[in-house]
């Protein structure tokens, strides 16, 4: 359960932290306010799509297997946004970003049938993540008087594989 929380805390930290950087990343690559829309659209639509696809598949997959790869599949993501140079690059990116998004909501609620959480002990846990998301969001602008942007994209792909490993080795797949 530590683990899983770990995970699950980890992923909900990067996810928010680095997402008003990654906003500013897709409008400074648009030329336009519909370039952008049509970036994080394409987010949207292969995540709606592969959760479409995920539902019409027989769960003939190892959730465990899934959720892993769905990490180290964000981290692959992630490391890559700094080589974007063109808006081709980055609808590829997004796409591929929604695709392991999609398939890591997917096993992580079906984890969560499977392990019959208690909701009110979630909330806790929930509470003390968000405070944790505020020091790193705080944390992250502070990074950025050092650093360029493009180490967060770094760090917050090398975490996500760390996050798959953890998943590796917490489920022994």
């Amino acid at each position: 359960m530590k683990t899983k929380l770990l995970i699950r805390g980890s992923v909900l930290v990067i996810q928010t932290a680095i997402f008003p950087y990654y906003l500013l990343f897709l409008k400074n690559i648009g030329e336009t306010y519909s370039s952008f829309s049509l970036l994080y659209a394409l987010f949207a639509l292969s995540s709606a799509a592969c959760f479409y696809a995920l539902t019409w598949i027989p769960h003939q997959f190892c959730i465990k297997k899934m959720y892993s790869l769905s990490l180290f599949g964000l981290g692959l993501s992630m490391i890559t946004v700094p080589f974007a140079q063109t808006i081709f690059h980055v609808s590829l990116i997004q796409c591929l970003m929604g695709i392991f998004q999609a398939i890591y909501k997917l096993s992580e609620k079906e984890m969560d049938k499977k392990e019959k959480l208690s909701w009110r002990k979630e909330n806790i846990h929930q509470f003390i993540l968000q405070l944790i998301i505020v020091a790193s969001i705080l944390g992250a602008g502070l990074l950025f008087d050092w650093f360029t942007i493009h180490v967060l994209f770094y760090l917050a792909g090398a975490w996500y594989i760390v996050n798959s490993w953890l998943a590796i080795k917490r489920y022994e797949i």
